[in-house]
């Protein structure tokens, strides 16, 4: 049996006690690599121990292989266990026996019709779902199918207290991202991502990883099978011996590469998806990332794939295609919620020659201008989303504390969802002397008022607290930011009515 780490024991007693409590549906968020497959197996174990039946889906068949090893390690009794795929359990409602609990994992997932055909048929069954990452690109949160969320240690803490590895994170972005285009989906379509990347990218893959991975083991994400045995025939070319895997992949053949991987046979793993979210793969120092995403729970899931802890043991991340600008380090902080997120997201433009507002610049002949007047966007305002700014000669580590003042300074304030947050991106700015930023405060209660009408008192104090200033000169600087906030809305609507009546 596994032992647990106290930090799952507490997990587990946690949710069990918010059942005790009434609750029907508890989501439980905990990072990648913080043993999720061994949490579930010890409230499986307790579960059937009691007499209970536990239901046990995931969307993807490789995965439930993985988890039954986990609950045979465990002791579970599988023959009081139901663990199938969602599609398989939707197929077989009124067959199967009835389940006194039901475990989700990789969750986010769960607002899909299958997930909620199958909670629908069994109205009365408490449910426990499992993520690392409560994030779905739409803006929606769970709170549709969960009353309640336990957050479990940060990132950060893992790798404080040694159960996470610590991690260099080297990033430069060989990518046009001028050429990405979102699908349906919310992420980037296949097609655009080959255009983006383009052919030179294959030898500069190799020389980094010779130039960094020390010959160690490594996992490369590519974001289609071509270009996936690419890499591994340029690293064959090379003498460095690699292999191509995806989910089309016979399984014999499959179980051969990963035998091969684990036993040292194999240095380099290049897959599509398929080492992704809850796939078990033997540890792995190093991670390269050569599928450019716009899903931060894919970015979590393929970055923090080698963080996995062993005594002294630093994983490598080697990021080609600027997913850390869009998306950010492994150990930055989320504040999770079950609810919805899209406001936030909504991006407000002022253009400071008319003061129209708008959402998007319109491009002519390649620049940008106020879609109303015509004025050019000024620099400060352009995207820090992996454009030519970004292209330096060598990868840059960003995981130094230079590196992440820098990384920060890249973002956009304008797309931060609190004064804090816009404060901290706008005072990076300042420290690096990116931008014309010399009163980051008054500037950030602009920036934020433009979002909200209102800046409430709730984040006012928290922006006191973090910032470390009194709380009476925060109220100060709010006050005399929105004055002038509403004098300068006065003068958008003269403009727009010059503008429109002439």
């Amino acid at each position: 049996m596994f032992q647990l780490h106290p930090y799952q024991t507490e997990l587990v007693n946690e949710a069990r006690s918010e059942l005790q409590k009434g609750k029907h549906a508890v989501l439980i968020v905990s990072p990648a690599g913080s043993g999720k497959s061994v949490i579930i197996a010890e409230i499986a174990r307790l579960t059937v121990s009691k007499g209970g039946h536990v239901l046990f889906m995931v969307h993807r068949k490789e995965l439930v292989e993985q988890i039954t090893n986990s609950f045979k390690k465990q002791g579970v009794d599988l023959r009081h266990c139901t663990i199938m795929t969602v599609g398989k359990i939707k197929n077989r409602l009124g067959e199967l026996p009835k389940p006194n609990l039901i475990i989700t994992d990789e969750t986010h997932h769960s607002l899909a019709k299958t997930y909620r055909t199958i909670y629908e048929y069994y109205p009365q069954v408490a449910r426990l779902g499992f993520t690392a990452s409560p994030w779905r690109m739409n803006g929606k949160g769970l709170k549709a199918v969960y009353d309640s969320m336990i957050l479990g240690q940060s990132v950060r803490w893992l790798i404080d207290h040694h159960y996470l590895a610590p991690y260099r994170y080297f990033s430069i972005n060989n990518v046009n991202s001028d050429q990405l285009q979102k699908s349906s989906t919310g992420d980037f379509t296949n097609n655009s991502i080959t255009e983006a990347i383009g052919k030179t990218i294959f030898g500069d893959v190799v020389e980094n990883y010779q130039k960094l991975a020390n010959n160690q083991q490594a996992i490369l994400y590519a974001h289609n099978v071509e270009y996936s045995q690419r890499y591994a025939s340029e690293f064959n070319s090379h003498g460095i011996s690699a292999v191509h895997c995806d989910a089309k992949t016979p399984a014999k053949k499959r179980h051969e590469i990963m035998s091969d991987f684990k036993a040292g046979k194999i240095k380099v793993l290049c897959n599509v998806d398929l080492v992704g979210e809850g796939f078990d793969v033997p540890d792995v120092p190093v991670v390269m990332l050569l599928r450019p995403t716009a899903s931060l729970v894919v970015h979590i899931q393929q970055s923090m794939r080698g963080m996995r802890y062993k005594p002294d043991k630093t994983s490598i991340i080697i990021d080609q295609v600027g997913n850390v600008y869009r998306l950010g380090l492994p150990d930055d902080e989320h504040h999770w919620s079950l609810g919805d997120w899209k406001e936030s997201a909504i991006r407000i433009i002022t253009c400071q020659s008319c003061f129209a507002t708008f959402h998007k610049w319109k491009n002519i002949d390649g620049k940008r201008v106020c879609p109303l007047c015509g004025a050019p966007a000024p620099v400060e305002e352009r995207d820090y989303d992996g454009t030519k700014e970004q292209v330096k000669a060598e990868l840059a580590e960003l995981s130094t504390k230079e590196g992440r003042l820098t990384l920060l300074a890249n973002k956009s304030p304008k797309r931060q969802r609190s004064l804090w947050t816009i404060y901290r991106v706008l005072k990076a700015q300042k420290q690096t002397n990116k931008g014309n930023v010399n009163y980051p405060l008054a500037r950030a209660m602009h920036i934020r008022l433009d979002q909200v009408k209102e800046i409430s008192d709730e984040e006012l104090k928290e922006f006191a607290v973090k910032s470390h200033q009194s709380i009476s000169g925060v109220y100060y600087s709010y006050r005399i930011a929105k004055e002038k906030h509403v004098s300068k809305e006065n003068r958008q609507q003269e403009w727009h009515q010059k503008l429109f009546n002439f």
